[in-house]
């Protein structure tokens, strides 16, 4: 890719960025979540959620990846290192299976696409995807 198309995919996700910071990490934080971007948690009386945001390395589409894991936070089965809630990833939750996390937006096949013209449009319906987010981590069983 030349430097002109990196340029723009930079211009891109930093505008993405501005604007998630903008309209959805106040709704987060409204909602308990800590964190900095793109990693958050909030921890409730029997479980913490887990919440990151994801880019595309080609530019133009976001995940919004969540998770699950016990209040202490998490320790890995396989390595059995604990990792502290504060240093918990989404990514790093496996718990022998992959289906212990999801991406929410499944109206939007799991992806939100963005350019510089539209991230605050695609910012209100990652707001308004969080709904799907409460809901999964109410109903999805816990795991551990």
């Amino acid at each position: 890719m030349n430097l002109i198309g990196v340029d723009i995919l930079s211009a891109e996700r930093e505008a993405m960025i501005n604007s998630l910071k903008q309209q959805v990490i106040p709704t987060l934080r409204e909602r308990g979540f800590k964190g900095s971007f793109p990693h958050y948690y909030r921890k409730s009386e029997n479980q913490t959620d887990l919440l990151m945001f994801q880019f595309s390395m080609w530019g133009g589409v976001l995940y919004v990846e969540i998770s699950k894991c016990p209040t202490i936070g998490y320790t890995d089965e396989i390595s059995g290192k604990h990792i502290p809630l504060n240093k918990l990833k989404v990514y790093q939750i496996g718990g022998g299976s992959p289906f212990n996390r999801t991406r929410i937006g499944k109206d939007k096949g799991g992806s939100f696409k963005f350019d510089l013209i539209n991230t605050d449009k695609v910012s209100r319906i990652i707001n308004h995807s969080l709904k799907e987010a409460e809901e999964w981590w109410s109903s999805y069983p816990n795991w551990w």
